[in-house]
């Protein structure tokens, strides 16, 4: 069976999971061929976050997959919400940092659930630190 399904993670201490999945899964390397798949460049690679000129600590524009980019915690959530609002057979997938879950633009975001007509999908994990 094949899943209709969306990943959305917010902008904050969510970013090197997405950058690290998107790297071990070769995306990255087909985007950026000078970044390869073996292991002393998976090492440089990682060495370079948060360098200037390395990959951002958050999901960025540079980012192969990335669509939405905002350095305001507290959207990912509405932006779930919409989208499974605007595609009913979708299943949105959605992580929330735990810097995002203290804004009140997310506080609002939970209460979308309400509009939900048919079977819940949005999926939503709190990661606390």
């Amino acid at each position: 069976m094949i899943w209709d399904m969306f990943y959305i993670a917010g902008p904050g201490h969510g970013g090197p999971a997405i950058v690290g999945n998107v790297y071990l899964e070769g995306t990255w390397s087909e985007v950026y061929p000078n970044i390869t798949q073996d292991e002393s460049r998976a090492e440089k690679t990682v060495q370079t976050i948060l360098f200037s000129g390395g990959i951002s600590s958050h999901v960025a524009p540079t980012t192969p997959g990335s669509i939405h980019e905002g350095g305001e915690l507290g959207y990912s959530l509405s932006h779930a919400f919409g989208a499974a609002f605007d595609n009913p057979g979708l299943i949105v997938a959605c992580v929330i940092g735990d810097g995002e879950a203290e804004t009140a633009s997310l506080a609002t975001s939970w209460q979308s659930n309400k509009f939900l007509i048919l079977s819940p999908t949005v999926l939503f994990c709190h990661t606390a630190s």
